[in-house]
């Protein structure tokens, strides 16, 4: 058995971040023509009535390309150049300002987000576009903040009466990379070539089979005086196949490669042999028998265990929401207790750019806010130690850890970046399902299961409803006494946060990565998850929902005639 102490996964973990700098932020236009405007507009703008206290400007300036095949043939290809400017004013006081959820409107609000020229074509068009903007945001902002002052003076008193906001400290960064470059041609081949390994299968009801990729150079400026340039590279390709039974049954399996160079795309009979995997697969799921609800011994293989602690851990310790009264607040309370497993730490790390050679999608140098990335330990040895912290403070935690992320158009709230599960005792996989073969006899079980992988399904965090978690297989076994393994389907697990993660009893040493997308109040971001194959005491399972509509009446044309 091997034991992990904790402080070796953070030591060199990341260089400082003004060690990484590589260029001259004094010398980039862009940084110049924004700092200008935002002086020229805060000036004027923190004695209107009500006030502008607080400015910052976010440009992107980005390239993308989206590839996908369908049904054997290319269905999309879409390059595109994008110019785009973010306006976030702070009306009010740091104290309550227009960024505070109404209590009898819980309507998020979106920022102002809009297409401008590109500076190197006109400068001063350019800035026409930013200050076009400006004015666009702070009517909104302060209109906004009437709002929310209306609704102070009729709502309940808050449990937390925090600040809206602290200012973040005065930050300077500059860095460039290399682009990432890609010839489309040999992957739109790659991926019509994957696509028609589905075209003769009857059970295949859909597919598709991507290419995107992200280049942008992003600019930050803020009236506290930070001042950053940073690149955003991201890259995927990514397939999936999903298919229905009669009974409505849905199944998907699907496959995903982050890669930041055509290097590490997978090689052609790599991709074919996932595909053909997958789809044998989606035809064994689509014959499997139903399992019926039941609580057993479980494992979680390990990325399923990191969409499991992003799903039912990781948004209730996202810091803002412990101030909102209409949260459920499972750790708000539990700052210094026990609430997973001794054998647990997490720590969510957003200066981590890759694991085991796969890049993550949760990296990043500075959150949305203009705050510098850092490792956040959100529990050690089971004790929850942190909350995930934007720069909207709450009882214990007055500033920003560099978590305050939102997408385009939407305002930052603390999210989610690289979180990371460490088992301080492992043992290699195949003893762990050892000791699930142990824990199934020893409860006297008639099966317990292994979840090679889980899809998101829903997480309550709202007091009107129960704090539960409903999560969704794709792909699970059954395993009995004697070792013999049976795929099923048609079930979900289900519990509460507090009960199932003191359940885990053992990890193996298989640390894996699950790189996605999370979505919520301030849309979707970039995520990534690292964590080994858990063994659970006892998980409760409980049917699935299905499709209310039946399959196609008629076959596909390929089926034609047979």
């Amino acid at each position: 058995m091997k034991k992990i102490f904790f402080l070796l996964f953070l030591m060199g973990a990341v260089l400082p971040l003004t060690a990484q700098q590589n260029c001259d932020i004094t010398k980039q236009k862009p940084i110049e023509l924004l700092s200008a405007q935002l002086k020229r507009s805060f000036k004027v703008l923190q004695k209107q009535n009500p006030p502008i206290y607080y400015l910052s400007y976010t440009y992107t300036q980005q390239e993308t390309a989206e590839l996908s095949a369908q049904d054997g043939a290319l269905a999309r290809e879409q390059i595109s150049q994008e110019s785009f400017v973010q306006v976030f004013p702070r009306a009010g006081s740091s104290r309550m300002d227009n960024t505070r959820t109404l209590k009898k409107d819980r309507t998020y609000y979106t920022l102002t987000n809009v297409d401008v020229p590109r500076w190197q074509e006109d400068p001063h068009a350019f800035t026409t576009g930013v200050w076009n903007a400006t004015e666009q945001a702070v009517e909104d902002a302060q209109q906004d903040f009437n709002r929310v002052k209306a609704d102070a003076q009729t709502a309940s008193t808050r449990s937390d009466d925090s600040p809206d906001f602290v200012l973040p400290p005065k930050e300077t960064f500059c860095r460039e990379e290399q682009p990432l470059q890609f010839d489309l041609e040999p992957i739109k081949k790659l991926l019509v070539k994957a696509s028609r390994l589905t075209t003769d299968k009857p059970f295949v009801l859909e597919s598709e089979f991507s290419f995107s990729m992200q280049n942008a150079q992003r600019y930050f400026v803020d009236s506290v005086g930070t001042q950053l340039k940073y690149p955003v590279r991201l890259a995927r390709l990514h397939y999936t196949i999903s298919g229905q039974s009669a009974d409505g049954a849905n199944f998907v399996r699907a496959g995903f490669y982050d890669v930041l160079g055509a290097d590490q795309l997978p090689s052609e009979e790599k991709l074919l042999a996932d595909v053909t995997q997958s789809i044998g697969e989606l035809e064994a799921l689509s014959k499997a028998p139903e399992a019926p609800p039941a609580t057993v011994p479980a494992i979680l293989k390990n990325r399923a265990m990191a969409v499991f602690v992003h799903e039912v851990l990781g948004h209730r310790v996202e810091g803002h929401r412990q101030k909102e009264d209409a949260f459920g607040k499972t750790f708000t309370d539990k700052m210094g207790q026990p609430v997973v497993s001794p054998l647990i730490s997490i720590v969510d790390d957003a200066t981590l750019p890759s694991f085991n050679n796969i890049p993550l999608r949760g990296f990043y140098y500075y959150d949305d806010e203009g705050v510098r990335a850092r490792p956040v330990v959100l529990v050690e040895n089971g004790v929850l130690k942190n909350f995930l912290m934007s720069s909207s403070p709450v009882k214990g935690f007055t500033a920003s850890n560099g978590h305050g992320r939102g997408a385009e158009g939407k305002r930052p709230v603390a999210r989610m970046g690289n979180t990371r599960v460490i088992a301080s005792q492992t043992v290699p996989y195949e003893q762990l399902e050892q000791q699930l073969l142990e824990e199934i006899r020893k409860q006297h079980a008639p099966y317990g299961v292994i979840i090679e992988d889980l899809s998101g399904g829903f997480t309550i965090t709202q007091t009107s409803f129960p704090q539960a978690f409903k999560l969704t297989p794709t792909l699970m076994y059954r395993i009995y006494p004697d070792g013999r393994k049976e795929l099923v389907r048609g079930i979900d697990m289900v519990g509460t946060p507090l009960m199932s993660f003191k359940e885990i009893i053992a990890a193996a040493d298989d640390y894996d990565v699950f790189n996605g997308s999370c979505g919520a109040e301030s849309g979707w971001v970039p995520v990534s998850g690292i964590a080994p194959s858990v063994l659970l005491r006892r998980l409760e399972l409980e049917k699935t929902g299905k499709a209310e509509s039946k399959p196609p009446l008629l076959p596909p044309p390929f089926a034609e005639g047979k």
